[in-house]
C-alpha cells in the first residue's frame, strides 16, 4: 500500500507540474539533469527504502526483546494515532539530521549535492549524495526505534513523509498558506533553496521545529529567484558521477588548505 501511495501521489504531482497555470516557473518535463536525478531516485530511494525499513525493524526488536523495553507495537494503539505519532517522530529525526548536514562542515559538503539543483520539481527531491542518504537512514528513525512503532504504521508514515517532501520540492504555485501554521508548503521550502535563506526553513513536514528555533521565514520567492548553493550557484559540478566524488574532493582541498595555512604561520 505504501509504495502504491507514493507512486500514485508522486505521479499526480508530476502531472500537475505540466499545467502552466499551476507552475511556479516554466520548465520542460525532460529538463536538464533529468537522467542523473532519476539515477538518484533509483539508487537512493528505490534501493534504500526496503533496507531502511529492515534496519528499523531489526533495531527495534533488538531493543525490545532482550532488554524488555515496552513497545508501542504491543500497546494496541489505534492505527491512525500510531501513524500520526510516527510521522511526527520521523519528521523530527529528519530535522535533526538536516540541521547536522548544515552545521557540520564535512557533512555540508555532501549536502551541497541536494542544494546544487538549479530548479525544483518532484524529481529534485531525490538528489542527495549516498553519504547523506546513509546518515538520514541511520539517524532519522532513532526515536522510532526507541518507541517501537508498528511496522505498518511506520511504513505508511514514511510514505506520507516522502510524498510531502515531493510536494514541497515541486514546481507548483498552490494556495496553501492556510496550512503554514502547521505544515511546510512548497513556497516555504523553496526559500530554503534560495542561497540567502538556505539556513532557514529546514523542516520537511511540520513548521514547528523551525518556529521553535526562530528560523522560519514566511515570504513569497520571486519566480526568477536563483536557487542553489551559496557562492557556488553556477560553478558546482552537475551529474551523478561527478557529484559522487566532488564532496570527497572538496573535503581534501579544505584539509590541504588548512595544512598550508598552518605551515605558513610564523613559528
Amino acid at each position: 500500500m505504501s509504495l502504491t501511495l507514493v507512486a500514485a501521489l508522486g505521479s499526480s504531482i508530476a502531472v500537475l507540474e505540466r499545467l502552466p497555470r499551476l507552475r511556479f516557473r516554466p520548465s520542460p518535463f525532460l529538463r536538464a539533469h533529468f537522467a542523473s536525478d532519476t539515477l538518484y531516485l533509483l539508487t537512493g530511494y528505490v534501493a534504500g527504502a526496503s533496507l531502511a525499513l529492515a534496519y528499523v525493524a531489526a533495531a527495534s526488536r533488538a531493543l525490545g526483546t532482550p532488554l524488555g523495553l515496552p513497545r508501542l507495537a504491543g500497546a494496541d494503539a489505534p492505527r491512525w494515532l500510531s501513524v500520526a505519532l510516527a510521522l511526527v517522530a520521523l519528521d523530527l529525526g529528519n530535522y535533526v539530521a538536516h540541521w547536522c548536514l548544515h552545521r557540520v562542515d564535512w557533512l555540508w559538503e555532501f549536502h551541497k549535492v541536494h542544494h546544487s539543483s538549479p530548479r525544483l520539481d518532484w524529481l529534485a527531491t531525490f538528489r542527495s549524495h549516498l553519504v547523506e542518504q546513509a546518515l538520514r537512514r541511520l539517524m532519522a528513525p532513532l526515536l522510532l526505534i526507541v518507541v517501537g512503532f508498528p511496522l505498518d504504521a511506520l511504513a505508511l508514515a514514511a510514505a506520507l513523509f516522502l510524498v510531502w517532501a515531493m510536494l514541497n520540492h515541486s514546481n507548483l504555485r498552490l494556495p496553501l498558506r492556510f496550512l503554514e501554521p502547521v505544515l511546510v508548503t512548497p513556497r516555504l521550502h523553496r526559500l530554503h533553496h534560495v542561497p540567502r535563506t538556505t539556513e532557514r526553513n529546514l523542516g520537511t513536514v511540520f513548521t514547528l521545529w523551525d518556529r521553535l528555533r526562530g528560523t522560519l521565514v514566511v515570504a513569497e520567492p520571486a519566480a526568477e529567484s536563483v536557487l542553489g548553493i551559496p557562492g557556488e550557484t553556477g560553478t558546482y559540478p552537475q551529474g551523478w558521477a561527478r557529484q559522487l566524488v566532488e564532496p570527497v574532493a572538496a573535503i581534501g582541498r579544505a584539509r590541504s588548505a588548512r595544512r598550508a595555512a598552518t605551515a605558513a604561520r610564523p613559528g
